[in-house]
């Protein structure tokens, strides 16, 4: 089996953001009910938010 230098680093950068954001989510603290309400309170749900209030963003 052959791959393009191109496919390669593709896969490279996609195994890549796959473990990194592992990393990111245990590094994460979790929060409890109370916490998740208090947050809510401040800046809303997000079904509270417009669709056109969002960003595109590709992760880059």
């Amino acid at each position: 089996m052959v791959i393009s230098v191109e496919e390669l680093r593709r896969i490279v950068r996609e195994e890549v953001r796959r473990a990194l954001l592992e990393v990111l989510v245990e590094l994460l603290p979790s929060i409890d009910e109370k916490e998740q309400r208090e947050i809510e309170g401040i800046a809303g749900k997000p079904s509270g938010y417009s669709e056109k209030e969002f960003i595109e963003w590709g992760g880059r």
